[in-house]
C-alpha cells in the first residue's frame, strides 16, 4: 500500500517505531499517539491528518479493509486487539471483525475482569 506522493509504503513508515515485548510478542507503540492518548497514530504523508498505526499494521498483512456492507447488520469493520494490548501494532495480534463482533469480544472481557475481582 503507498501513500499519496511519497514511495515509502506504510509498513516502511512503521518499521522502528515499535519495541517487540519479548514476553507478550506484542510490537509495542512508542511513537506519536491519539488526541485521548490510548491508540498509536501515524501521519501519512498527503492525508493531512493521522491514520490509526495498527489500521496500517492490519492493511499491510491483509489488504484493505473493507468496505462493503458487514453481513451481521453492523455498521462498519473494526480492527480487533486480541492480545487487548492498544498499543500493539502486531498483524498476528490483530483481527477484522464487525462492530457487534468487537462490542461482544469486549464485553466478554469486562464480564470476565468482573468476577475475577469478586472471587
Amino acid at each position: 500500500m503507498r501513500s499519496r506522493g511519497t514511495a515509502l509504503s506504510a509498513a516502511s513508515r512503521l518499521k522502528g517505531k515499535y519495541t517487540v515485548n519479548p514476553v507478550t510478542s506484542c510490537w509495542e507503540w512508542n511513537r506519536s499517539r491519539s488526541s485521548q492518548g490510548r491508540y498509536p497514530t501515524i501521519g501519512l504523508p498527503g492525508s493531512g491528518k493521522p491514520e490509526y498505526a495498527y489500521r496500517i499494521a492490519w492493511s499491510e498483512a491483509n489488504g484493505p479493509i473493507p468496505i462493503k456492507p458487514c453481513p451481521d447488520g453492523s455498521w462498519r469493520w473494526e480492527i480487533h486487539h486480541v492480545c487487548f494490548n492498544k498499543l500493539c501494532v502486531n498483524p498476528k495480534h490483530l483481527k477484522l471483525v464487525t462492530n457487534k463482533e468487537h462490542t461482544a469480544a469486549h464485553n466478554a472481557r469486562r464480564a470476565a475482569m468482573r468476577l475475577a475481582k469478586a472471587a
